[in-house]
């Protein structure tokens, strides 16, 4: 098997265990026989223990194993790392002539040559004549203790390659089902194979129940129909995306393939809910579709224009996506036919063949080697039965044995192999010339062997699976449309991040590895700091509204969701960003409308702040006309007086004119320093003549030295003025439905301190509310008032702005009893001044 692996050049990759363990049998240990001749040695890592003892055998090393490309007579590279794909890179480097044996195929000729250099010693001392049998029974327990430590050695590895499987297996899925993205893959028949718990809560439908299913429609319509990511798999034509959709889809302006849509449900919730949904094509590494993904994003609060869509993450996911399926390793049957030509010169074997099962008791020829032509004709009855068994069995060859021939095979011998929990894999058949009486005395070994090709089998098998789980979960995190990064929980530093992050972004993984996620937003964020630190396996951590930057230095406002998982031993925190700047946009523009809606509604009450000073200038300027026709003169006193008044009420008009321009003035989310009475003061001077011309009277209780908050004196100006006009809206309304009832019109105002938060409560006498209306009161577009009198947008802008500022709201009514809105807001405690 090795008559040539001597007289050749040989460059090895890798300078590990394996390594040392190969260079110190031919170099070190006290071994007789041939020596390779290893012209070099390459591992990236400098400090290798491999790369030491191969200097000091003055083997020549490397960090760049491109450089043996160009190396005299180089005939074999013997790659001994752990990386499946690195012998392919490194191949793709390498000239033809040479030949590439990966670190699989490398181990099992370096545990061959072990069998075939001791059985060489032992050849050896029986050609010299000794014969005993006693030492010729040392000699072969010797060596099926040899056989024994491969197989161990073996076995551990395969354990390894399982644990590293089911790590790589939970971490994916701590992933899917951490996202709290709505999330559903599907495989390339249309079954549901991940339906996350974000969906489950979305739809009310358990994974249980739609995993192993193609029902992925039932949660959404009435009747059957294809979801959009069935539309997606089956790479349905443009055109005929309209016949689902109708105007509402759109290509992925960020992902090949992938399309979006914006839809309503009527089968989700009590009432229907809008969703945003977005389904990918899940691409194998051929280029061929496997899958699709989908994601939901509840958008119903952005349709009614509510609240900050905080838990919008749009997700496709994730994830999520799903895939597989790889090839098996090339060198298995290499390692098949080396085996069987080891075990052909043990048994004098004619031909080997072995069967695999493919089913519960159906066993089909896999590999032959040899004078094979009697293996095909095997019954398969009898394989199965031998396979089934578990034991060797040896048999003489029968005088009537048609599928034999010619031959010289004297003992056919059946060699059961199985898995490590005993379950049958197939059988070896081997068509010896040895009678099964000599072959007896070979059980041990053949039993031996047989292990070591289950081993071999499995861990093929296994190496399959690996990496077919590799690829399909790292397609998944790779195709989510939402970014992912991957943390270290303990530093927060970024450790691994999805082709999504990449794309928003702008930086390469490599460009970000080891950094701080907070390096992404702004610097010092007190916010992200405690979330972080509030996190838990059972909770995750929503922040809202945080500006990130591109690697261009371009702003940009995401949500971020964080949750915790665990990965092989190590503690991670899974963080999805989801860009909400559009959102915020619009919003914006809704404050905006709200607050003209607001001026709007008090003209009124500035046309009569305008008219006063306006009919006082008038009255002067009537008299200074008047004295002037007359040709009287005007005495000094009257005449600076009147200027006086003129110059006074000038200025109070221009001050109307300010208040009205700066509460018209687009805002941003900023957060000063402010006094909570002094939006309070500048809101009643638009409302004071409104609330006099209803004859309300206002009963202000402001508490003197309240600590400050972070807040914008416009925005919460314009809270208040709603407030204040929402309260004279329930007065007046209760006075027509009680016309014949004294009312009582007051609009009561109060700021305190309460359990250390700075207070404001607003309340009225008015018609009150019942508790259907006081539970729809915050949603965009909820009004009671009559048509063309109230947009319903000013208590959710509120709202909105409230929650900006870390404030919170509160409402307690009843009906013809009136209501209170309290808010509270956290202070700052500064000047020395704090909230008891």
């Amino acid at each position: 098997m090795f008559s040539n692996f001597f007289d050749q050049k040989i460059a090895i990759v890798g300078a590990g265990k394996f390594c040392i363990r190969f260079l110190e049998y031919f170099f070190i240990e006290d071994n007789p026989g041939k020596k390779p001749e290893i012209i070099g040695i390459a591992d990236r890592n400098p400090q290798a223990p491999g790369i030491a003892i191969a200097n000091d055998l003055g083997i020549p090393t490397t960090t760049d194993y491109r450089r043996f490309a160009e190396a005299d007579g180089l005939q074999i590279i013997l790659e001994m790392s752990n990386d499946p794909t690195l012998s392919d890179v490194i191949a793709s480097h390498m000239p033809a002539h040479i030949r590439i044996i990966d670190h699989y195929e490398t181990r099992t000729y370096f545990d061959l040559l072990l069998v075939e250099t001791f059985r060489d010693q032992g050849l050896e001392k029986i050609q010299k004549g000794s014969w005993d049998p006693l030492a010729t029974k040392k000699f072969l327990d010797r060596m099926l203790e040899k056989f024994a430590r491969i197989l161990e050695e073996r076995n551990k590895r395969s354990r390894q390659i399982v644990k590293d499987l089911w790590e790589q297996e939970e971490f994916v899925s701590q992933i899917i089902q951490g996202n709290t993205i709505p999330t559903f893959v599907i495989d390339r028949n249309h079954r549901v194979i991940h339906w996350n718990k974000a969906l489950e809560r979305l739809t009310g439908v358990a994974a249980k129940d739609m995993i192993g299913t193609n029902r992925q429609w039932f949660p959404f319509y009435k009747n059957p129909r294809p979801s959009l990511a069935d539309l997606i798999l089956d790479q349905i034509d443009i055109g005929q995306m309209g016949t689902f959709y109708d105007a509402r889809w759109d290509p992925s302006p960020l992902i090949e393939g992938a399309y979006q849509v914006e839809s309503f449900f009527e089968n989700l919730g009590e009432s229907g809910r809008w969703l945003f949904f977005t389904a990918a094509p899940i691409i194998s590494r051929d280029g061929k579709t496997i899958g699709a993904i989908e994601t939901f994003w509840d958008t119903t609060e952005d349709k009614r224009l509510a609240e900050e869509q905080a838990h919008y993450t749009q997700q496709l996911s994730t994830l999520v996506d799903l895939y597989t399926a790889l090839n098996g390793p090339v060198s298995f049957e290499k390692r098949l036919h080396n085996a069987f030509r080891v075990i052909c010169d043990f048994m004098d074997a004619e031909s080997v063949c072995i069967f695999l099962r493919k089913k519960p008791g159906s066993y089909s020829l896999h590999y032959q080697f040899g004078n094979t032509t009697d293996c095909s004709a095997e019954d398969p009855g009898h394989i199965a039965r031998m396979a089934e068994t578990g034991k060797m069995s040896l048999m003489d060859r029968p005088d009537t044995a048609p599928q034999l021939g010619n031959s010289q095979t004297r003992c056919l011998i059946y060699v059961p192999i199985s898995d490590k929990e005993k379950n049958p894999l197939g059988v070896i058949r081997i068509a010896s010339r040895k009678s099964s009486a000599f072959a007896n005395r070979e059980k041990d070994i053949l039993d031996l062997i047989g292990n070591r090709i289950g081993v071999a089998l499995e861990n093929a098998r296994l190496r399959e699976q690996f990496i077919r789980s590799e690829e399909k979960y790292r397609i998944l995190f790779n195709n989510d449309p939402t970014p992912i990064f991957i943390l270290d929980r303990a530093t927060t530093r970024i450790i691994d991040m999805n082709q999504r992050a990449e794309a928003t972004y702008g930086y390469l993984l490599d460009e970000l590895r080891d950094t701080l996620f907070s390096a992404l937003g702004e610097a010092n964020d007190e916010e992200i700091v405690s979330g972080l630190a509030e996190i838990t396996r059972e909770r995750s951590v929503l922040l809202t509204k945080k500006r990130h930057y591109k690697k261009n230095g371009q702003p940009f406002y995401v949500t971020i969701v964080i949750s915790a998982a665990e990965y092989g031993g190590r503690k991670i925190l899974i963080v999805n960003t989801t860009d909400i700047t559009e959102i915020m946009e619009k919003e914006t523009q809704l404050i905006q409308a709200g607050k003209m809606t607001t001026l709007g509604v008090m003209a009124a009450g500035m046309a009569h702040e305008i008219s006063q000073p306006l009919n006082v200038i008038q009255i002067c300027a009537d008299y200074f006309l008047k004295m002037y026709k007359k040709e009287k003169p005007i005495p000094p006193e009257e005449f600076q007086s009147m200027a006086l008044n003129i110059v006074e009420n000038v200025e109070r008009a221009s001050k109307v004119i300010k208040r009205v321009r700066d509460f018209a003035r687009q805002t941003e989310v900023v957060r000063n320093e402010i006094y909570i009475n002094d939006p309070i003061r500048d809101s009643l001077k638009v409302v004071d003549h409104t609330l006099k011309s209803h004859q309300i009277e206002l009963d202000l209780e402001l508490a003197e030295n309240l600590p400050p908050v972070l807040a914008d004196h416009n925005r919460l100006e314009q809270v208040f003025i709603n407030l204040i006009t929402n309260a004279l809206d329930a007065i007046e309304e209760k006075a027509e439905k009680h016309p014949d009832q004294k009312i009582d019109k007051v609009i009561i105002i109060k700021t305190f301190c309460e359990r250390g938060d700075v207070v404001v409560m607003v309340s009225d006498m008015g018609a009150g509310m019942s508790e259907y209306v006081r539970e729809k009161i915050f949603e965009p577009f909820f009004t009671t008032k009559k048509t063309n009198k109230g947009t319903g947008l000013g208590v959710s802008i509120s709202y909105g702005i409230i929650k900006d500022y870390d404030g919170k709201i509160e409402v307690n009514s009843k009906v013809d009893e009136g209501t209170t809105f309290k808010i509270s807001f956290p202070p700052v405690g500064g000047a020395g001044k704090e909230c008891p």
